[in-house]
């Protein structure tokens, strides 16, 4: 496989940078990339450094590495440009585009897309985390009432990961319910959780993987034998058919995936905060 480098650089915390380069680079699967992020470039002096660094690699490797930036300062941006990198103003871009659209200049502030913004929403986000975590694996049922949807799932299909990405993302408020082996064998689910059916979503997972999962997590023990995950996706399953209970096989989906199709499928709103 074809080995080629790439850095991330922003003038803060490097999250648009990476989440978009990222996001092209995986259109290339065979190449391998290797990446190094450099975040809060907002000196002169960092700037020099990481062009040290960009044109030092370059030598070594013998290619020109690929420069993914967020950079609002143009003198510091001109800098990094001038590296033996191969340089992406993701800013660049579409801010221009945008600011002819729109009739007017952007704002160029440095962090504005992740700093605290809109207080309001960011309260929210935090309370959203706050809720997932007081209702992670069944406790305090008593507050599913402000769920905005309940996770149900065996345990190791992605619950907890997703409630909380979710609520951190979007500012949802996520509760997660692990099924036990009790509810597996009556079939059912506990009438305090059954009453929010039209909240509740389902996760499952092919067995296989879920054998996996819990034999790195602990290794041996009934609890990941390929026999007892098998059986307990198949009762998941079966319970989420009868009780008419939406679900999605996670098993080759990332959390992020997960989310979004969670909020897609339940028709929830997708507002980033």
């Amino acid at each position: 496989m074809a080995e080629r480098y790439a850095f991330i650089l922003s003038d803060r915390t490097g999250i648009t940078a990476e989440t978009l380069g990222h996001s092209l680079l995986s259109q290339f699967p065979t190449i391998s990339f290797k990446t190094l992020a450099l975040p809060f470039v907002d000196t002169h002096d960092k700037a020099a450094d990481a062009v040290r660094q960009i044109n030092e690699t370059a030598a070594q490797a013998g290619a020109r590495p690929l420069v993914f930036a967020t950079i609002i300062d143009d003198e510091i941006r001109c800098l990094l440009a001038s590296s033996e990198g191969v340089f992406f103003d993701l800013f660049d871009a579409f801010l221009g585009p945008l600011e002819r659209e729109l009739g007017m200049a952007s704002a160029h502030s440095v962090g504005r897309s992740h700093g605290v913004v809109d207080v309001a929403k960011y309260t929210s986000r935090i309370s959203a985390v706050n809720y997932s975590i007081r209702t992670d694996d069944g406790v305090n049922v008593v507050e599913y009432e402000r769920a905005a949807v309940i996770i149900v799932g065996v345990s190791r299909t992605g619950k907890t990961p997703t409630s909380l990405y979710l609520a951190l993302r979007f500012g949802t408020f996520v509760a997660n319910y692990p099924l036990t082996e009790e509810e597996l064998e009556r079939g059912r689910l506990p009438g305090q959780v059954l009453k929010f059916r039209a909240k509740l979503f389902g996760l499952t997972i092919d067995p296989e993987r879920l054998h996996q999962i819990r034999n790195e997590r602990i290794s041996g023990g009934r609890y990941a034998e390929l026999r007892q995950c098998q059986y307990e996706v198949a009762a998941a399953e079966a319970m989420f058919r009868r009780d008419r209970i939406p679900y999605l096989d996670t098993g080759a989906m990332s959390i992020e995936e997960i989310a979004t199709t969670i909020l897609h499928r339940a028709n929830l709103r997708r507002d980033l905060l």
